[in-house]
């Protein structure tokens, strides 16, 4: 566990040590599917290749949705295609529980038709996703599971940038504030990308604007 004594610190030193943070300090930034502009993008899909680093932030994730969610108080897991299948997965064979997809679009007809598996009206889920920026697209995976008649009884990520307006209440395992600070603690970013890092949780909605991303006024 880190000094820090938290799961979130820790989860945010691994992904600082595994390298999946990546920060421009020059050039053009990361741009979202969201419209949001950013100088630094979280690519934990790459830990799904790297055992150790995997089983570990499995480990935090099953404490943090035992703590935060509870696991009596659902009965299957929904993934959000495509990057929160595999950790989806992941959870659902540690907790022996039904698996679903939630799909981005309707592939089918009927009840189950944005949804991979099949599950019985109100039966009580959890959606899994990697990654979140403002929570738009997890309420997109949330309404398409509510009209296959799941019950939703929370959405948990593994990283949250929560610097954003949301519209989706997510669990995070881990944040970008939380990344800083393991950064700082430990000296794990050099001064020019800890210090964008700062500047942007500050204000993302203005960097992002002023970096040609959507601004707070330009949100749907």
């Amino acid at each position: 566990m880190s000094e820090n004594g938290t799961s979130a610190f820790e989860a945010a030193q691994l992904l600082l040590n595994e390298q999946v943070v990546y920060i421009r300090t020059s050039g053009d930034p990361f741009f979202f599917s969201s419209g949001w502009a950013s100088p630094v993008f979280i690519d934990i899909k790459r830990l799904i290749a790297r055992p150790d680093a995997r089983t570990r932030l499995l480990e935090l994730t099953l404490d943090k949705i035992e703590a935060d969610i509870g696991s009596n108080t659902f009965e299957q897991i929904a993934g959000c295609e495509l990057a929160g299948v595999p950790f989806a997965a992941m959870v659902a064979d540690r907790l022996a529980c039904p698996l679903v997809v939630a799909l981005k679009q309707a592939k089918g007809f009927g009840r189950l038709a944005q949804c991979e598996g099949d599950f019985e009206p109100g039966a009580r889920t959890i959606l899994i996703d990697d990654v979140t920026t403002d929570g738009r697209t997890k309420t997109t995976f949330k309404q398409a599971l509510e009209r296959a008649e799941a019950r939703v009884v929370g959405i948990f990520v593994l990283f949250a940038y929560n610097i954003f307006p949301g519209h989706a209440r997510t669990v995070a395992l881990t944040t970008l504030g939380d990344v800083i600070k393991a950064a700082e603690t430990n000296g794990s970013l050099e001064g020019s990308a800890l210090s964008a890092l700062q500047t942007y949780a500050a204000d993302a909605a203005a960097w992002s604007r002023h970096h040609g991303g959507i601004g707070l006024d330009e949100r749907t």
